[in-house]
Formats: structure tokens, C-alpha cells, sequence
């Protein structure tokens, strides 16, 4: 990603109230929070970073009365996950009318690519961290995603 798309999605949050977005491209991501008023956070520049591979056993939560509109909370998944890098629109295949990339039972090397993440208008292929076998496939296709979000659990080998 280069200076000029960075300032394109500079400008385009700052119209929105997302104020945080993290972006892997080529293995670099470019992580841009942006600071609210009254927060006492001064801004700074947008950083580079290597990624990183998240794998926790989360936390179990309490069960939450629903309220009209309200999203259900993602329920806490077991063991090993690939997650999301990024926010945008989850793909399992690489076109419409393309197998998907994997299936529950399939195994995966570590650099397999497993889905695609869109995120403004740029397809972002996400690959596996770890060899083992895909246990659960945790989101549907053409799904919004957010940073952090399981959404395959695979069975480490």
C-alpha cells in the first residue's frame, strides 16, 4: 500500500465513525486509528507492522438478554483460529462460480491461502499460520468481518 491510498483511506474514514482500521497488504499492515474528541489520545501517524497470528481460547461469556436491533455477540470459539487481519466482506472462494478454497476436513499448510477479505475494493488474500485441518468453517460467504474475528477453528497437526 502506498502513501497515496493511505491518505484515500485517511480521507474516506474521516467521514465515517470508524476509528480504527487495520489493512495487511503484501505481509505489511497499515494499522490507522484515529482519535476522537475528548478521548485525550493525540493523533500520530499511521504505523506499519508485521502481523501477527492470534490463538487463545477467549474468554466465556454471559448470556445477554437481546434487545430490538441489537447483534448477537460472537460466541467464544476453542482452540486454534485463523482470523480475520483486517475488517471487510469475508469471500470462501475466489469466485462466484469457483470451489471454495477449503472445507470442513480439509488440511491446510502454514501460507495456504484459505479466503479472501475485501476491504475497499481491494481483495486481500488471507493465508494459514499453522498446518492442520479445518475443524469448522465459522462465517458464511459474502459476510462482513471485522478485525480480530475467527473465522475458520482448525485442529493443529
Amino acid at each position: 500500500m502506498d502513501l497515496k491510498e493511505i491518505r484515500q483511506l485517511i480521507r474516506f474514514l474521516s467521514g465515517t465513525d470508524v476509528s480504527e482500521i487495520e489493512i495487511t497488504e503484501d505481509g505489511k499492515t497499515v494499522r490507522i486509528n484515529r482519535a476522537t474528541a475528548g478521548d485525550g489520545m493525540a493523533l500520530g501517524p499511521a504505523q506499519i507492522v508485521q502481523p501477527t497470528y492470534i490463538q487463545s481460547a477467549p474468554e466465556p461469556q454471559q448470556p445477554q438478554a437481546a434487545s430490538p436491533g441489537a447483534v448477537a455477540p460472537v460466541e467464544p470459539v476453542e482452540g486454534a483460529t485463523i482470523n480475520s487481519p483486517m475488517v471487510g466482506t469475508l469471500y470462501l472462494a475466489p469466485s462466484p462460480e469457483s470451489p471454495q478454497f477449503v472445507a470442513v476436513g480439509d488440511m491446510v499448510k502454514k501460507g495456504q491461502v484459505v479466503c479472501i477479505v475485501e476491504a475497499m475494493k481491494l481483495m486481500n488474500e488471507i493465508e494459514s499460520e499453522i498446518n492442520g485441518r479445518i475443524v469448522s468453517i465459522l462465517k458464511e460467504n459474502a459476510s462482513p468481518v471485522e478485525y480480530g474475528e475467527p473465522l475458520f477453528q482448525v485442529e493443529e497437526v
